[in-house]
């Protein structure tokens, strides 16, 4: 019988951490190397610094970043040596986990949803059944959080809350066991809160008392920033994906339109991946335009200083032969 773990999925800025917190509070171990709160989360990140920096070298293998991802990994990345050693300090690091502790072990990191085809190899070496928890926020929240934290654009933020949506669910399949809103923990904490118990199979090992004491250190309404009465304006697409997912989280059922968004979107990565191509190769051309103009740039500065000089010296110079004229004469 395979070990249960619990993977917490969601775009940045969409409430993870909180999820990961909650978990935390009602007896699942999320992990001893957890990243330092500060001034952007200041309640904790809830995430584990060895999986941090060893997602953040994969992705760096692909000469990409959680900012930009490509509209899909390339072909065989898997494979790649240097991702393999990193996929082995992954695999190392969950098996030292798992034999840590008797309870239920999960972890979290926004980029693991892009990442997913590797950790289900991870789970299937190690046996584990992986429960997935996506955590969801309003995009336009989390576009404002990201512009104050990131500098990112609203159209850039709701790209990747998208990507990082459907990804969540193309790769999890009957394993995503709950789809929780951010927003409904501080509006209906309990029933959310239930949602989430109930997806674990923990309902009958948890108290009223112990779920309401667990809400009452997690949920702190004084760290609500940007919330979905102050967001900025939206995409229709990236609206109505929220919607749905909202109504999932609230029945805690999966629209069969979310599975038809979702098997589209796959579908269209072909046309995306020869789109992204065609941005990569414009922006290079863009890239080299500039250099080159700096260049120019460069020699054109060289040769007014030549000439600058030039003349200069050309002033001394007459300037010393007029007055060696005079004196003479």
């Amino acid at each position: 019988m395979k070990r249960p773990i619990v993977v917490i999925l969601g775009m940045h800025r969409s409430g993870t951490s909180l999820t990961a917190n909650f978990m935390d509070a009602i007896g699942i171990d999320v992990g001893q190397d957890l990243m330092p709160a500060d001034e952007s989360n200041a309640a904790g990140y809830w995430e584990s610094t060895t999986i941090f920096d060893i997602h953040h070298k994969i992705l760096a293998a692909m000469n990409c970043t959680w900012q930009n991802p490509p509209p899909h990994l390339p072909a065989g990345w898997r494979s790649n040596s240097d991702i393999g050693q990193l996929k082995s300090g992954l695999l190392e690091f969950v098996r030292s986990e798992c034999e840590r502790t008797d309870k239920i072990w999960g972890f979290k990191d926004p980029r693991t949803a892009v990442l997913l085809p590797l950790w289900q190899d991870i789970f299937d070496e190690l046996q584990l059944e992986p429960h997935y928890i996506l955590a969801v926020r309003h995009p336009g929240s989390v576009a404002a959080s990201l512009s104050r934290r990131d500098g990112l654009s609203s159209s850039s933020s709701q790209a990747l809350w998208l990507r990082t949506n459907l990804d969540s669910l193309s790769h999890t399949g009957n394993h995503l066991r709950a789809i929780v809103d951010y927003d409904r923990w501080f509006d209906s904490g309990f029933e959310q809160a239930h949602t989430v118990i109930d997806a674990l199979n923990l309902s009958g090992s948890i108290s009223e008392a112990q779920i309401a004491e667990a809400l009452d250190r997690v949920i702190l309404p004084g760290l609500r920033h940007h919330s979905s009465e102050k967001q900025v304006e939206c995409s229709p697409i990236v609206m109505r994906f929220y919607s749905l997912l909202c109504r999932a989280a609230a029945d805690g059922k999966i629209p069969d339109e979310i599975r038809e968004v979702t098997e589209t979107f796959e579908n269209a990565r072909d046309i995306l991946d020869i789109w992204d191509h065609r941005v990569t190769e414009r922006d290079e051309i863009i890239a080299n335009d500039k250099r080159l103009l700096k260049k120019q740039r460069k020699r054109q500065q060289y040769s007014n200083a030549i000439i600058i000089v030039f003349v200069v010296l050309f002033m001394i110079y007459t300037f010393v032969l007029f007055g060696a004229y005079n004196w003479f004469k």
